[in-house]
């Protein structure tokens, strides 16, 4: 029987896997073309709007200019998503005490 995993691994997996699957011969680097028709399928509501914005991105991510995208370069770029998904949770799950304190 196969092991059941966890929502938590199963979408390590995914990120992983579709990185991955992003290069026609599922190379460890994405070229930057690759890597954007990835991002407008996978994760559009980050995707830049040009070429400037783009190039910030991948500016962030620490890749060098002229380099193809690797694994870990995207992770910055899922880590800066998750931190951003978090603080919205966070917001949004505020509650003022309205206890009064002696």
């Amino acid at each position: 029987m196969a092991p059941k995993y966890t929502d938590l691994e199963l979408a390590i997996n995914t990120i992983v896997t579709q990185f991955h699957a992003a290069s026609p011969n599922e190379a460890s680097t994405l070229t930057v073309t690759e890597f954007q028709e990835m991002l407008s399928k996978e994760m559009p509501s980050v995707t830049p709007k040009d070429e400037e914005g783009l190039n910030q991105m991948l500016k962030e991510m620490d890749v060098p200019e002229g380099q193809g995208v690797t694994f870990e370069n995207f992770w910055k770029l899922v880590n800066s998503f998750a931190n951003h998904q978090c603080g919205l949770l966070q917001k949004e799950k505020s509650v003022k005490c309205t206890c009064l304190l002696l």
